[in-house]
């Protein structure tokens, strides 16, 4: 029995969207998929895992007001878009993406092309939109690369509205996103914060209060914080700190 507040959703229960050469896993309601008491988690619209194959991907597409965070797990992603921002997306570098007024961008599986050190293979990364606080801003466009010791040492502020340490900022106010990386046995403390929403993208861990919290499964934790995860075997946890 699942202590009230928290709301555990497994892997095998995402919605999934194939097309040539690439599959998506949604956390929330998105296109043509439509759950009720899925739409989103706060200011959190958007959770989805997308492998991607070589040369394939997303061509020309638009958006509009959402802070789009990109976190790649294997691979490489190469980013355009309409304001003239470029970029190559691999493990360890966070990208933001702020929508703003709106902007066409495209991202495609294809960096071996321009950077030939980049592997021929497939991408595996976790996008994730919210909702700006404030409507119809300049686009804007932030990438950064984290150090690996940084991420195996703790959970550090990737992207935020306020952390004055994370490595880019966000246009959504009282939202931050953590990430580690645990190796077997290592435990974490998660922050002490109103919500929670943390994402098991590689591995397994015990997490205190729930159980046994496998890849891909997700977690919403409200009203609570503070609570210890522990790995069971080499772990990625994506977490999202949402304030009041």
């Amino acid at each position: 029995m699942l202590e009230p507040g928290v709301v555990v959703r497994r892997a095998g229960d995402r919605f999934v969207t194939t097309a040539a050469g690439r599959t998506t896993w949604h956390a929330f309601s998105f296109g043509a998929h439509y759950d009720p008491e899925r739409i989103a988690y706060g200011p959190l619209m958007v959770c989805n895992t997308d492998l991607i194959e070589t040369d394939r991907g997303y061509p020309d597409h638009p958006h509009r007001e959402a802070e789009i965070v990109t976190w790649v797990l294997a691979g490489s992603l190469r980013h355009s878009d309409s304001f003239g921002n470029t970029g190559v997306v691999h493990p360890g570098l966070a990208q933001r993406m702020s929508a703003g007024s709106g902007i066409v961008h495209a991202e495609v599986n294809d960096a071996y092309r321009i950077d030939p050190n980049r592997p021929v293979g497939p991408v595996h990364f976790v996008q994730m939109w919210l909702r700006p606080d404030e409507a119809g801003t300049t686009p804007g466009y932030a990438q950064r690369a984290l150090a690996p010791a940084d991420l195996e040492a703790g959970l550090v502020p990737v992207a935020s509205g306020e952390h004055p340490d994370a490595a880019i900022d966000l246009g959504t106010r009282r939202a931050t996103f953590w990430v580690g990386r645990l190796a077997p046995g290592i435990q974490r403390r998660l922050p002490d914060a109103h919500a929670l929403f943390v994402v098991v993208a590689r591995g397994d861990v015990e997490l205190e209060g729930v159980g046994a919290i496998r890849v891909g499964d997700t977690v919403e934790l409200n009203a609570r914080g503070g609570s210890t995860i522990r790995a069971h075997s080499d772990t990625e946890v994506l977490v999202w700190e949402l304030g009041r």
